[in-house]
């Protein structure tokens, strides 16, 4: 094993990490493609759980990529002490979470409905890919996990158990979680082992081909066989619902903000929108205090009946003129903070 003179930095690894953990893209910086994909492919380790661990654990694959020395030593020791490696609860997990998820995908990508001369998706054709496909997506899938970091294996033992439930894909039983079960246990009982020598770099070309049929699986399913229920309890294919909602009022409405909002940002500038967004918040409250500036003439017109020193009824005319001069002060100061407001707008 020889160190890797490319050096790998762990800050960066963390930032790679921070930003795009879910899509596994810390792993694909260090070299770990599989691992890179795995975590991909399960959202990020069964929807970001998986982050967790990669959190605490991402020194120690910084670690082993730089061929560190205090890390080599302790593997050989491992190595040295156990003649086969520990496959462990957590890696047991993961290999059938990935195999599960290639396995419902490549089920849910094969278009059914080029095969299905009755309106359903049982028969012949679409059954038997079921069976070809899915027992090797998911041996994929779990010898894609037992070949991450110092672990390796052939994928023939897998395979040989995951297509020994072929047969019940056949029959439209679709037992994906036994499959990946049995190919697990396969894998750990007759193909796991040290990886001993330097891992061979896998090409990026390939590792690009791997990403784009992964994503095609998924471009499939949605466009063949992904479907929604409306209100009404009708079954409407996806394709058809998002082609339907880009030409409803909704989106087509909003797509008009949207242009008139590019517009107001090619004359105004960034700074014009930021300034009519800041107007809008009312940080000061004038527009909800002039809200109601109606209602405060309505009364200033009332007070001022009420304590005017020719009309009032109270018989103290100072008082009087005390209340009426502090009423007829507090409305033209907020008359003179509307027309203040109104110049500064028309300017």
């Amino acid at each position: 094993m020889t160190p890797n003179n490319n050096k790998k930095r762990l800050w960066l690894a963390y930032l790679f990490l921070l930003f795009g953990g879910f899509f596994g893209l810390h792993q694909f910086y260090l070299g770990r493609y599989r691992h890179g994909f795995a975590l991909c492919a399960s959202f990020g380790g069964y929807f970001g759980v998986g982050l967790i661990r990669e959190f605490w654990r991402l020194p120690e694959y910084v670690a082993e990529v730089n061929g560190d020395h205090d890390y080599m030593v302790k593997l050989i020791e491992k190595m040295r002490q156990k003649s086969k490696p520990s496959f462990g609860i957590v890696r047991y997990f993961a290999s059938i979470v990935v195999a599960d998820i290639l396995g419902y995908l490549v089920m849910g990508a094969i278009p059914h409905e080029w095969f299905s001369v009755d309106d359903t998706s049982d028969n012949i054709i679409s059954r038997l890919l079921n069976s070809i496909l899915v027992p090797v997506a998911i041996a994929i899938g779990v010898h894609t996990v037992g070949n991450i970091g110092h672990y390796c294996g052939p994928i023939r033992w897998p395979l040989i158990a995951a297509y020994m439930t072929a047969p019940l894909y056949f029959f439209n039983l679709n037992p994906v979680f036994i499959t990946s079960l049995l190919a697990t246990l396969a894998f750990t009982r007759y193909s796991l082992q040290w990886r001993r020598t330097p891992q061979k770099s896998i090409s990026k070309w390939l590792v690009t081909l791997a990403m784009f049929a992964y994503l095609m699986l998924w471009i499939s399913w949605f466009y063949f066989n992904c479907t929604v229920t409306d209100k009404n309890d009708e079954i409407i294919k996806c394709r058809v619902a998002v082609g339907n909602f880009f030409n409803s009022p909704a989106w087509l409405e909003f797509r008009m903000v949207l242009r008139n909002l590019w517009d107001f940002i090619q004359i105004k500038g960034i700074s014009g929108l930021w300034n009519e967004i800041v107007e809008a918040l009312d940080p000061q409250g004038e527009k909800n205090a002039l809200k109601y500036l109606d209602d405060i003439t309505a009364m200033y017109r009332k007070l001022a009946r009420q304590w005017h020193p020719d009309k009032n009824r109270i018989g103290d005319e100072r008082l009087a003129q005390e209340k009426f001069m502090a009423i007829q002060q507090a409305y033209d100061l907020l008359s003179s903070m509307r027309q203040k407001r109104l110049r500064k707008q028309s300017s």
